[in-house]
């Protein structure tokens, strides 16, 4: 129902394309108070002015990247100022490509590695220290890949997001007991801008 989300407020990495801008739609139109974030600002205001367009709702957005912490506190910033709060964080920034692994250099590994798992972890733990915790309350997911048997092809995405779902798995251990909930969700193959590159 459209006020299903009504007075929580949800922040999506990688909001500006593909799934990341999907769940924006989605969540606005729940009623859900939304802030996303991503590298491009072009991305992410059109992602902003669709929605305000289509469901008549204002969400916040920053140009930023994960990757760099102090960012990530910017972004605290940006989202404390337009809303005061954060009920839900969804882990959805990333990036990767497609290569033998045989083949990746040093800088194409880390900077997948930094990005999907460094990055996942600076803004969970980061939004768990200002919103969550302080709170006893506060939900995240992140979106990962089904690499069960591995990720052949991209090995450093395979790689980055079993840690992704590790740290998922131990810290939904630990917060438990402070009313935080964490899941991974791996949703497969999706047709959107990152299959088409």
């Amino acid at each position: 129902r459209d006020d299903l989300l009504k007075g929580q407020t949800v922040l999506v990495s990688g909001g500006g394309s593909g799934l990341g801008r999907a769940m924006a739609y989605l969540f606005a139109r729940l009623g859900a108070d939304v802030m996303i974030c991503g590298r491009r600002e072009d991305m992410l205001a059109a992602t902003a002015a669709g929605i305000k367009q289509h469901l008549g709702r204002s969400i916040g957005y920053k140009a930023m990247t994960i990757r760099d912490p102090q960012m990530v506190e910017d972004l605290v910033k940006a989202t404390w100022d337009k809303f005061g709060r954060l009920d839900v964080l969804v882990n959805n920034g990333g990036g990767q490509f497609p290569q033998a692994a045989i083949d990746f250099t040093q800088k194409g590994w880390l900077a997948v590695i930094d990005t999907n798992l460094n990055g996942s972890w600076n803004v969970t733990q980061t939004m768990a220290k200002r919103f969550f915790l302080p709170r006893n309350q506060g939900v995240v997911v992140s979106i990962v890949v089904n690499n069960l048997r591995g990720f052949p092809g991209m090995a450093h995405t395979g790689a980055a997001r079993a840690g992704v779902m590790n740290f998922t798995r131990s810290l939904a251990v630990e917060w438990a007991r402070r009313g935080i909930r964490l899941n991974c969700v791996a949703p497969g193959i999706i047709r959107s801008s990152g299959l088409d590159n």
